[in-house]
Formats: structure tokens, C-alpha cells, sequence
């Protein structure tokens, strides 16, 4: 109470009024790396795997991130997903695929 009477005295009402938010933690990617890495991924190539990502985190601005780290970083905040590529078999007819894409659709 003596100190909300204290702060009223020195600061007034708008004072006791105000709510304070705790800073939260600095994120480990300064904001122009962050634009980096965003306009990497939007390119065609991409990168094939979150270690690559820490692979060029290093070696291109020297930071280095764990794993999970750069997982949430571009899967939550970048909102953005890897240019991979699903495998196709050796085996598969192009032709018959196709065939079967255009009997599917009717």
C-alpha cells in the first residue's frame, strides 16, 4: 500500500493506471537475417533440410542456432515449409499417370 500511495504522490494516477509488460527475450536472428533467411526460402531452390539452414546461418552471418531453434523459427514465424520434393519411383509410366489424372476428374 506504501508504495502505491508513494508512486500516486510522485507520478500520479496515470502511473497506478499503466500496466507494465516484461520485455520478453530478444530473439536469436537480428531483423535483417531474419528478411535473409525469409527471402531464401521463398526462392524455387530452397534449402532441403533445417541443418542446412544452420549450415548457412553460420556461414553466411555467422550465427549459430540449434536445430530446434531454426525448426520453430521458420515453421512458426516465417510460417514457411521446405522445397522438398516428394520421391517419385524409377518405375512409374508418365503416360499411364496421365491417363489416370484425366479419368480421375470426371
Amino acid at each position: 500500500m506504501y508504495r502505491w500511495l508513494k508512486r500516486y504522490q510522485q507520478e500520479g494516477i496515470d502511473a497506478l493506471l499503466e500496466i507494465k509488460r516484461p520485455p520478453g527475450k530478444l530473439s536469436l536472428l537480428p531483423a535483417p537475417v531474419m528478411k535473409q533467411l525469409s527471402e531464401r526460402l521463398s526462392q524455387p531452390q530452397g534449402f532441403k533440410s533445417y541443418s542446412q539452414i544452420q549450415e548457412w546461418l553460420n556461414q553466411e552471418c555467422q550465427i549459430v542456432v540449434a536445430y530446434k531453434t531454426v525448426h520453430k523459427i521458420v515453421r512458426y514465424k516465417l510460417k514457411a515449409k521446405l522445397k522438398v520434393p516428394r520421391p517419385r519411383s524409377v518405375k512409374a509410366n508418365p503416360e499411364v499417370q496421365e491417363a489416370f489424372k484425366k479419368n480421375c476428374q470426371t
